[in-house]
């Protein structure tokens, strides 16, 4: 059980990436007042997190009414976690994310749109979701992202302060150690997926 919960904490921290996120963060929020960077922070994890949970408890059913096989979903959620850790490695972001001149200032446009969806609960985090949920249950699984979106929360509710700590150079750096992480854990999914079908 400790094993399970710990591998499906390190898969969620690598595929939610909340500290190379809080560039992004930063990015889409820098000209707002420190009490909505705070409301933006909170919608956008809260409705995250409740869209990953929705998929953790009824991801199989929607497959199985489908037909599409556990092994199936397995193989596409590590193909879909190869391109953002991709972009990690060669461009220290997941997201291609415009100037900070550009943001937007309806608060919860931009806690939905990009941070909740795909920044944070994306397609891979999704599927990834669904995957664990199959193998070790949804209680672990949805336990285990709970707790990396109480950290990408913390983080982007002091996005400021952390980015004068570390520095954009630092946090891309950073992002790009997680992304050689979550290409790992993609091609374990894609050959785990493909073992368990060929077996």
């Amino acid at each position: 059980m400790g094993t399970d919960f710990a591998r499906a904490l390190v898969s969620f921290f690598a595929i939610i990436d909340p500290i190379g996120n809080v560039l992004v963060f930063y990015l889409l929020t820098a000209q707002l007042p420190r009490a909505l960077q705070v409301r933006a922070a909170t919608a956008s994890v809260v409705a995250a997190f409740l869209l990953l949970a929705v998929f953790a408890l009824s991801g199989e059913q929607v497959l199985d009414f489908m037909g599409i096989s556990a092994q199936s979903f397995q193989v596409a959620a590590g193909a879909l976690l190869v391109l953002p850790a991709y972009r990690m490695v060669e461009r220290g972001q997941s997201l291609e994310v415009a100037d900070a001149d550009g943001v937007r200032t309806d608060v919860f446009q931009v806690a939905l749109v990009p941070l909740a969806v795909p920044l944070l609960s994306g397609p891979g985090a999704l599927a990834t979701a669904v995957s664990l949920s199959q193998d070790m249950g949804a209680g672990l699984t949805i336990a285990a992202a709970a707790v990396v979106f109480l950290l990408a929360w913390a983080l982007f509710a002091w996005a400021e302060a952390v980015f004068r700590l570390l520095g954009e150079s630092a946090l891309r750096v950073l992002t790009r150690l997680v992304g050689v992480l979550l290409m790992a854990i993609a091609v374990d999914f894609i050959l785990e997926g493909a073992r368990t079908f060929l077996a």
